[in-house]
Order: structure tokens, then C-alpha cells, then sequence
């Protein structure tokens, strides 16, 4: 599931862990998509979805730049956040100056689960690197994030 994948860790805490993968761009448009879903979209044609994790596949998680986020959201930095709110997304769908990403699933851990995955040298950690978020080549940021790793 996680062979040369980046993944967001939006919560890490006692509890465990969850995140989306930034680099799996699904085979399906966001119109398509919407169109099976019977949701209104206004936006970029070409515009895709993408895999966020095996876990609940069928779970949305939209990843916002700009905009304010509610109290139940998670802020990431000065700009962006990620929000489980299908209002916000049904929103977003229709604006198409929108900048934001629809994620299908998710990752998640038990606790303490990642940081044995990482102490068993399974995972790089770095810090947010907000143009990552929304990187026009999602197929480049696995060598880039690889290239941050190096000693």
C-alpha cells in the first residue's frame, strides 16, 4: 500500500495515528466522481482525486487551501487545512477558483504503530512542506521527499 508513497500525518497523538497518502492520484476525475455521487461540479474537468489510504475508501477527506477553516477542522500551517465536512466539499465542488484536493480513504495506525514502522527504518519523517500539498507533478514528490531524507 505504501511502496514510494508521501503521506500528510494530519493527527498523531496517544491514540494513534492518520494521515493521506499526497502522491496517488486516482484513474477518475472529480467530475466523474461527482457524477456517481449525483453532486453538482462547476469545476476543472481534468481535475482527479486521489487515494488517500486503504482505509475506508469510501471516506472523503478534502485538503483546503485558503478559506477559513472551522473548529472541527485540522489547521496544517498559515493557509491550509483538511476537513471531513461534506458541506465545505459540496462548496468547494462548485467554485472553481477552489484550490483543494479530495482524498478517498485514508491511513491510519495503531498507537505506537508508526514509530515502530519508522525505528524499523520503514518511514522518513519531515517537516510540512506546503508546496508538497498541492505539487503539480504528484508523481515527482516520493524522489523529492527521498532527496530531503539524505544525510
Amino acid at each position: 500500500n505504501f511502496i514510494h508513497s508521501v503521506v500528510l500525518l494530519i493527527e498523531h497523538d496517544a491514540h494513534g495515528s492518520l494521515g493521506v497518502v499526497l502522491n496517488r492520484p486516482l484513474p477518475l476525475t472529480l467530475e466523474q466522481i461527482c457524477e456517481e455521487s449525483r453532486l453538482p461540479y462547476a469545476g476543472n474537468p481534468e481535475a482527479t482525486a486521489f487515494r488517500g489510504g486503504p482505509v475506508e475508501p469510501q471516506r472523503g477527506l478534502v485538503l483546503v487551501r485558503g478559506g477559513l477553516p472551522a473548529p472541527e477542522d485540522t489547521v496544517l500551517d498559515f493557509t491550509d487545512f483538511v476537513s471531513y465536512r461534506k458541506d465545505l466539499l459540496e462548496e468547494l465542488l462548485q467554485r472553481p477558483d477552489a484550490t483543494y484536493r479530495l482524498f478517498l480513504g485514508y491511513a491510519g495506525w495503531a498507537p505506537g504503530q508508526l514509530e515502530g514502522e519508522r525505528d524499523q527504518g520503514a518511514w522518513g519523517i519531515l517537516p510540512l512542506e506546503p508546496i508538497w500539498l498541492f505539487h503539480s507533478d504528484p508523481s515527482a514528490l516520493w524522489k523529492e521527499a527521498l532527496q530531503r531524507l539524505a544525510p
